[in-house]
């Protein structure tokens, strides 16, 4: 059940999928409704936090035992999403139990250590993670924005610290003449996966709209440069590219309709962010492509070209569907 449920992430089971967003508001960064928000339920583009097991403190885990970092920062925004628009109290518990997790599970330099290896990208246990700690900030900010005199803001101002550090050394930058890009797995191999990126990047930019830390605005605007001149890089010319990884054969790695939809999305948010055109446009093109039946075709055809490396669980994080 769970081979067949990687092979079928991989292939567009409805092309009318899209993912939700919402656009930065004025005036409140680390306080409203997050950017994105994620499916809870178990279906293909489902996160399966509807029935997921929970520590005794309502932590989300990974598995039956295990914690996951990036799980347990996006179980909150969700939640968080949903007390927003609904003043529902067990989504307000929900959402302060994952961000006491967070506070209280930074090691010394702020970070994040994942308990299991991803072997598809050469992880090893206790990998760090830029999404991890970009996503973990926008929770801590809006849970400081509830109680704060519960320390999670200086905890918000601890996880960005990995930000100034090159993933080489312990940190989750990485870093070539003017290019910065912030690696969702920060080793040496540095996949330069979009999404973990665009996410990570979201949280500093809250805490310098909250902070105006001026350290912290010249990485955004490295990273947005970098990105802004390395999107030709994730586009095929019919779809786009989870990472910039190359697999067997010299084939791009291309993204699932579940992440080309992050991408979309994340483009969307970013136009308005940072008032660039050039994300607006990425948005609409990588829309169109969708609609267009040779890329349906291309999209399909690098479906069935993956159907090994999925079934065998190589684009998997310890066994969960991920890319």
């Amino acid at each position: 059940m769970i081979a067949l449920r990687r092979v079928a992430l991989g292939f567009p089971v409805s092309w009318s999928h899209r993912r939700p967003y919402s656009l930065p508001a004025v005036g409140t960064p680390g306080k409203g409704p997050y950017f994105l928000d994620w499916f809870p339920g178990n279906g293909v583009y489902g996160e399966d936090f509807i029935g997921a097991a929970r520590d005794a403190d309502g932590v989300l885990l990974y598995g039956s035992r295990l914690y996951h970092p990036i799980r347990i920062a996006q179980f909150a925004l969700h939640r968080f999403n949903r007390w927003h628009a609904t003043a529902e109290s067990e989504a307000k518990s929900d959402f302060l139990a994952q961000a006491k997790w967070l506070r209280d599970h930074q090691d010394h330099l702020g970070r994040y250590r994942f308990p299991f290896p991803w072997s598809k990208y050469g992880a090893e246990a206790g990998w760090i993670s830029a999404m991890a700690q970009g996503e973990a900030i926008s929770v801590l900010l809006r849970a400081h924005a509830l109680e704060p005199a519960n320390n999670y803001g200086d905890a918000a101002l601890r996880a960005v610290r990995p930000f100034f550090i090159h993933c080489g050394s312990g940190g989750v930058a990485w870093r070539s003449g003017p290019d910065l890009f912030f690696e969702e797995v920060a080793n040496q191999h540095a996949p330069h996966i979009l999404n973990g990126c665009i996410f990570a990047l979201w949280g500093v930019w809250e805490l310098w709209r909250r902070s105006e830390d001026h350290r912290l605005e010249r990485i955004i605007s490295n990273c947005v440069d970098t990105l802004r001149k390395w999107l030709p890089r994730f586009d095929t010319g019919w779809w786009t590219c989870y990472s910039l990884l190359h697999s067997g054969g010299d084939q791009r790695h291309v993204a699932t309709l579940k992440y080309h939809q992050f991408h979309i999305a994340q483009m969307r948010v970013l136009a308005r962010m940072f008032d660039q055109s050039c994300f607006e446009e990425a948005a609409a093109r990588w829309a169109d492509y969708i609609e267009r039946p040779t890329c349906r075709i291309r999209v399909l055809l690098a479906a069935l070209r993956s159907i090994p490396e999925r079934a065998l669980g190589r684009d998997t994080i310890a066994g969960g569907a991920h890319t």
